[in-house]
């Protein structure tokens, strides 16, 4: 029988079976990969990674991989997920969500959840949820790159991962400079933006980026969640303004904090390049407190350094000690005492049963997501801890 002549009814039935059997086959996927890994079956084809195996055994581009690898180390610790996976009850968009904040003692809560929303309520109400922590804040820093490829009608396509707080400058500044016109999608307009902060025929619009700060964690106001030592690097520059949330309601951190114009230009002038040693960095710049400031130290020149904005972040990841003598030569010290000299700190970074003919259809009646109220009743029921 020819596809054209098949019922629309039959059409749904069978795209929705699909769809439950690829599940399913995903689910079997991982679980052998799993095994693959831990066995690290891939060396023996002198292979760098189970990324590199992949993309020349399975045709799997990098990306691709590493996320299937994330979740297939994932999922064995997530016995009630990995059986809904198997059975064709979530779909991979789903689990590769689940994934990323579920823990044995929550995942029953988050199932719930994925069974009766949305990919796309789950993938909110994870970002929602989620918690960011030094380790992970790491590698974002590591982890930033730029690429470009030519797309087949000659246009160029280009990729940017930073992390999240540089991330949301870059956002917000965009947004900040885009003119919508009647006609022109946003996202071209953004495009036309983006191109002319880079290139400067605006002037670069100057963004604020708030961050949130809780008993539960950092987060960028309108963005992602960011780890609470980023949150103190951020403030301790003072371009970013912090809002602190208390008993009473937030409070706004004390603008006064951040170096003034006539402090930043004094540093550029008296130190050229980055002052953490062996870094000759002699870009942009952010002003570090040599003595933090909830510890007393004052917005001084004798207590402020100019450090570039990626060991910014390391002194406050890594929470390095500074110690700045008369002659303004700075001296770096890991928290045990020992001296960084001139290394940068090291980057630790750390189905076989067919499923049912609809079972990948889950249980969602229509409703929107309230993600406030979802988040405080996973939260207050204690079936999800931040």
């Amino acid at each position: 029988m020819e596809i054209f002549e098949v019922a629309t009814e039959q059409l749904e039935a069978e795209l929705v079976a699909h769809a439950a059997w690829e599940a399913s086959g995903m689910a079997r996927v991982l679980v052998v990969l799993a095994e693959f890994d831990r066995r690290q079956a891939w060396a023996s084809w002198e292979c760098r990674s189970a990324q590199h195996w992949l993309s020349w055994k399975c045709g799997l581009g990098y990306t691709a991989a590493t996320e299937r690898l994330r979740v297939a180390r994932v999922l064995p610790t997530l016995p009630l997920i990995s059986a809904a996976f198997n059975g064709g009850l979530l779909s991979w968009s789903k689990v590769r969500e689940l994934t990323r904040v579920a823990a044995p003692q929550t995942e029953y809560a988050l199932l719930n959840v994925a069974l009766y929303g949305t990919a796309a309520q789950v993938a909110r109400l994870v970002r929602g949820a989620r918690r960011i922590t030094r380790d992970q804040a790491i590698k974002q820093v590591a982890g930033r790159e730029f690429r470009w490829m030519t797309d087949l009608d000659g246009s160029i396509m280009m990729t940017v991962r930073l992390p999240a707080d540089r991330a949301m400058v870059v956002i917000n500044a965009v947004q900040a400079a885009t003119v919508i016109e009647a006609g022109v999608p946003r996202s071209r307009a953004a495009a036309d933006a983006l191109v002319d902060l880079v290139i400067g025929e605006r002037g670069a619009s100057r963004a604020e980026v708030v961050v949130h700060i809780d008993e539960s964690g950092a987060h960028v106001e309108g963005g992602p969640a960011i780890a609470a030592e980023v949150a103190d690097c951020l403030a301790c520059d003072g371009a970013i303004s912090t809002v602190q949330h208390t008993a009473s309601g937030p409070v706004e951190v004390d603008r006064r904090r951040a170096p003034n114009g006539r402090q930043r230009k004094w540093l550029a002038r008296r130190h050229r390049t980055c002052q953490f040693p062996g870094c000759d960095h002699a870009g942009g710049f952010e002003a570090h407190h040599v003595v933090e400031h909830a510890k007393g130290g004052r917005t001084v020149l004798a207590n402020l350094t100019r450090l570039c904005w990626f060991h910014h972040r390391m002194v406050h990841l890594h929470r390095l000690r500074l110690a700045m003598g008369s002659d303004r030569a700075l001296r770096v010290s890991f928290p045990a005492g020992n001296p960084v000299d001139r290394d940068v700190p090291s980057m630790t970074f750390i189905a076989e049963t067919p499923p049912r003919p609809d079972a990948i259809g889950g249980s969602w009646c229509g409703d929107r997501l309230d993600l406030g109220l979802a988040l405080d009743g996973l939260i207050g029921s204690g079936l999800l801890h931040t």
